[in-house]
């Protein structure tokens, strides 16, 4: 093994087999690239995709060495990387140039490291067990609001303003086109986030009461939290939701409208004291005593990362003196000094104050005038633990770092996450939207100064003079710093002290308890309703109650019972069975189903074999309703039963064992009669015959006779002449019978023929009337 050395925070070094590894049997020399990694790591540590070069050198001839390189990902279970035939054994020797004084080989490796080490975690990774901490779910592109969200609910200080709030006001805010719902309305930014957008229903709360509700989760939750209902109170929808805001105008929003909604009470102020900062705009003339002040305040301050004059900004205090630097004006640009007239003058910003809870911005993304457009600055800009601002305004004090939100990307896609020291006497976290992790320190600050990192490069392919001249390539550094947070020290203790809600607002607790409690009541209904199917159980008794043509959207039901998805079709027949008392073996059962030729919906059989899962409608079906999926069951009893009382017929033979139901043997049809006289089509009911027998069979056996009686009597349907029925008579010239296909669509069937020659299935429905005399005459 050679010498360990770093690139980044990865330290490695060559693993060089001279006699070749056990797979060669000693043929060619073997070399890797083995990780080393620094004390301190988690033993899970994880680099991602190293690229890696290895080169066997020629001592006298380098453009003979052999080079390899590949890219790998190496971790405790994945140490080492790299070839096991560099160079045949046979081949070294001195006079080859493989072997060079005192019989040695020279090897060389290169390492790419892009990201600093991570953490190799699997699907049962538990991140409350892990941390302590929850993460934010992402809805779409929503990434920047949870590293922000995450940096503001960590300082404890702020956690307790927000908890202490008392939220009074109706559920409900201001909507897109609502003026009074402006304070929610973010313009857009850099675009980041990763997909996974959820649905959300209900109205939206009042802003505070949202960001109540989030912070709450995420102090007594084990699972990460949603952010759709904070959402909706900015106002945003679902595109919302996948499009980037400005991060810096979210943070303001929430803390302005915080401090609107503290007014006149006992926090009034709060936020402003732990944000706030002020500086001062001046002009002093140097020959006249004239001086011209204005102070402002800020949430933030926005840090160059390209100076005005075009420069490189290398560090936070270079940029802060920029910041600060003192600008004359003369000559030409001279001030206008009211009363002195133009006047040499000293031009700058002073810093009065600094906050206990300091935000700065760097300004990665910046308009670039050559190319008209925004572009993001991925030049090496330091910052560091500690940050003395002692120099820059009176008792500003040593501030130390607490956050980093970081942006990988460029102006047009990317990512934000945040590294957050929750205790700054404890190791660095990554916030990455649902995930949270430890990390290195190197990880949370080094790593993301941003900088060229120097890729792999073959230069025993150059001449000498090319090696000298020629410029190694890099490539720019995309993840790196965006908004850095520091806290200042002798006050760090007390800002991130983390509150207890029931002491703080006890009536919010109540509330986001009983919240709690409704979402999971409704998470179990949902899981309820995945694992269960609604089925409305139709008696033949109910379709006789339907007027007019067919309407599967209006067909009546007597039941409503719940079954498991996963249970078969013969657990509801048993239900039945206790329902109405007819014995499971005399009844047959079936559910409205979908046909795409000719597409109606019509019943099918349902074997008792089959589950309900089976036989649930696809979700574009025209039966199919989304807010409310059920099946319609119709439950057939034997022709022994009355179809009205299903009560066994006094007369009646045994009942058919209707369970043992053959589908290509026998046909279920819903049968109606169109009477002339009355213009009405009333449902006789359900009637199953042979497949083979003639559709006047239905005529003859007596089953439409029958089913007549209750219209007859009732005056629905005039009287049928009693020759119809009549014995001995020809009963299929004096009846027609029409297959509805829809309420203009019917084609007439012969009577004379089998259901199954006239492509009669079970569910079809079929009307009958009395011929008209033309018909019957054969005019």
């Amino acid at each position: 093994r050679s010498a360990s050395i770093v690139v980044g925070n990865f330290r490695f070094r060559i693993l060089v087999f001279p006699s070749g590894t056990h797979t060669t049997q000693g043929n060619q020399v073997s070399a890797f690239v083995e990780a080393d990694p620094l004390e301190g790591l988690d033993p899970r540590w994880v680099f991602h995709s190293v690229k890696y070069q290895v080169a066997v050198v020629n001592w006298l001839n380098y453009t003979k060495s052999v080079t390899k390189s590949d890219t790998w990902t190496f971790c405790k279970d994945g140490i080492d990387r790299g070839w096991h035939d560099m160079v045949r054994t046979a081949d070294l020797s001195l006079e080859s140039g493989w072997l060079g004084p005192d019989n040695s080989l020279c090897v060389r490796a290169q390492c790419c490291v892009r990201q600093a080490d991570g953490l190799n975690i699997n699907s049962e990774y538990n991140t409350k067990q892990e941390t302590g901490y929850i993460g934010l779910k992402n809805h779409g592109a929503t990434c920047y609001m949870n590293g922000l969200l995450q940096s503001l609910f960590h300082v404890g200080e702020f956690r307790k303003i927000v908890y202490s709030i008392d939220c009074d006001e109706p559920l409900g805010a201001p909507g897109k086109d609502d003026p009074a719902g402006h304070e929610g309305q973010l313009s857009k930014g850099p675009i980041g986030g990763s997909q996974g957008a959820d649905e959300g229903e209900g109205k939206a709360p009042p802003l505070i009461q949202a960001l109540q509700n989030v912070f709450y989760k995420l102090q007594t939750s084990d699972q990460a939290v949603d952010c759709r209902e904070l959402m909706k109170s900015f106002g945003w929808d679902t595109m919302d939701a996948f499009t980037q805001h400005d991060v810096q105008e979210l943070n303001r929003i929430l803390c302005d409208r915080i401090e609107e909604q503290m007014k006149g009470g006992p926090m009034d102020g709060s936020i402003k004291r732990l944000f706030e900062g002020e500086m001062e705009n001046y002009i002093e003339c140097i020959d006249v005593d004239y001086k011209s002040r204005r102070n402002e305040t800020f949430y933030d301050i926005q840090l160059n990362i390209k100076g005005e004059r075009g420069q490189e900004l290398r560090s936070i205090e270079e940029s802060l003196r920029e910041f600060t630097a003192e600008e004359t004006l003369e000559g030409d640009n001279a001030y206008e000094a009211e009363g002195h007239g133009k006047q040499r003058a000293k031009k700058g910003i002073r810093f009065l104050t600094f906050p206990p809870v300091l935000n700065l911005q760097l300004k990665r993304f910046h308009f670039d005038l050559e190319k008209m457009d925004m572009v993001k600055l991925n030049t090496r800009f330091e910052f560091h633990k500690r940050l003395d601002l002692s120099g820059l305004a009176p008792n500003a004090g040593v501030y130390l770092l607490y956050a980093v939100v970081v942006h990988s990307g460029d102006v047009n896609s990317g990512h934000y996450y945040a590294h957050i020291r929750p205790d700054l006497e404890g190791g660095w976290l990554k916030f990455d939207d649902d995930t949270v992790t430890p990390c290195s320190e190197y990880a949370a600050v080094d790593d993301n100064y941003a900088g060229n990192d120097l890729m792999l490069w073959n230069y025993f392919e150059r001449s000498r003079r090319e090696i000298q001249t020629v410029q190694v390539p890099s490539r720019p550094r995309i993840h790196n710093a965006y908004m850095l947070v520091y806290i200042r020290e002798d006050q760090a203790a007390q800002i991130l002290m983390p509150p207890d809600p029931r002491v703080t607002n006890l009536k919010m607790v109540e509330r986001c308890d009983r919240d709690v409690r409704l979402a999971e009541q409704r998470r179990r209904e949902k899981v309820e309703q995945q694992l269960q199917i609604k089925i409305k159980i139709v008696f033949e008794r109910d379709l006789c109650k339907m007027l007019g043509f067919w309407d599967h959207t209006e067909i009546p039901h007597s039941h409503t019972i719940k079954m498991g998805r996963d249970q078969h079709v013969r657990d509801l027949a048993a239900e039945v069975e206790a329902l109405v008392d007819v014995p499971q073996i005399n009844i047959a059962l079936f559910s409205l189903q979908y046909r795409s030729n000719p597409r109606q919906v019509r019943f099918s059989f349902l074997p008792l074999t089959s589950t309900f899962r089976a036989n649930i409608p696809q979700y574009t079906a025209p039966h199919f309703d989304a807010s409310d999926p059920h099946l319609v069951v119709l439950c057939i009893a034997a022709s022994a039963f009355d179809p009205r009382s299903l009560k066994l017929l006094p007369a009646a033979k045994s009942p058919d064992e209707l369970s043992k139901w053959v589908d290509d043997q026998v046909i279920l049809l819903v049968v109606k009669y169109f009477c002339p006289a009355s213009r009405k089509i009333v449902t006789l009911g359900c009637c199953y015959i042979q497949q083979n027998d003639n559709l006047i069979a239905m005529i003859t056996c007596g089953w439409v006779a029958d089913r007549l009686q209750p219209y007859v009597a009732s005056k629905d349907v005039q009287p049928i002449p009693a020759e119809a029925f009549a014995a001995g008579q020809d009963a299929g010239a004096l009846w027609e019978c029409w297959e509805e296909f829809s309420e203009r669509d019917i084609q007439q069937r012969s009577v004379k023929r089998s259901f199954r020659n006239e492509q009669l299935w079970t569910g079809d429905v079929v009307v009958w009337q009395i011929a008209s005399p033309g018909a019957r005459t054969g005019e």
